[in-house]
């Protein structure tokens, strides 16, 4: 009884022994990229969209993991009425993958009151190749869309149009520093404004978070995206 006690034992404990050969603890397996952007943003962050300082929107931007890529997902909505009657309304959704800070597939889908736009690209070596709505594009990998959650976007000359596929030349100019309303007060951040084929205004934290955005809209009115969440309750924030 005893000796088979001890054979018992013995197997048990080889068994527990193979297995933490084997057993990979989770937070090794989160990719450089993943565990940068949520130490940064958390899981995902929102905005609420304003025109002329009416709600008429939002937008939501995950972030997760698959495989060794990090995984982003945007939505978007937007809806304008006018007694109760929708005259303008725009969806967007869009998944890309990233390593090494750099975007390898990008699959975006745009619907404007019903017209539809498809924007797909994938890394092949050290080029994104993709088609939208303007034709077949090709850019350096590394050159970052339009999502701007990414302030890596800060010295770019070039950024992807998600909505239509065009590689637009832009320059980001710095133009002071602002305190910006966030979900944990406010915050000081550097207003950039966009030259060149995008016009377009962005803020971004001292750490590099997006907490603004604003732009004119096709009819001139001011379309702003004021952040719901976007600086995580687990960040300290400087007095």
């Amino acid at each position: 009884m005893f000796r088979q006690s001890t054979t018992i034992r013995r197997a048990v404990l080889s068994c527990i022994f193979v297995s933490s050969l084997y057993a990979v603890p989770a937070q090794a397996s989160a990719s450089a990229d993943y565990s940068r952007v949520h130490a940064l943003y958390g899981d995902s962050i929102a905005f609420d969209v304003y025109r002329n300082g009416a709600l008429v929107g939002e937008q939501t931007v995950r972030f997760s993991e698959q495989g060794s890529s990090l995984a982003v997902d945007i939505n978007f909505h937007l809806e304008i009425k006018a007694l109760y009657i929708t005259f303008y309304k725009m969806t967007y959704s869009s998944k890309s993958l990233w390593q090494n800070d750099k975007m390898t597939s990008l699959a975006a889908r745009t619907d404007r009151n019903g017209a539809k736009s498809i924007v797909d690209a994938k890394a092949k070596g050290a080029v994104l190749v993709g088609d939208g709505p303007d034709g077949d594009f090709s850019t350096p990998l590394g050159t970052y869309p339009t999502d701007h959650w990414n302030a890596g976007v800060i010295g770019s000359t070039k950024l992807i149009n998600t909505i239509n596929g065009r590689v637009n030349d832009i320059r980001l100019v710095a133009m002071g520093q602002e305190d910006i309303t966030t979900n944990r007060g406010p915050v000081n951040a550097t207003h950039y404004k966009y030259e060149g084929e995008i016009k377009n205004d962005v803020w971004y934290d001292q750490d590099g978070r997006w907490v603004h955005m604003s732009f004119s809209g096709d009819d001139g009115s001011l379309i702003e995206f004021r952040c719901r969440k976007c600086v995580p309750e687990t960040v300290a924030l400087a007095d």
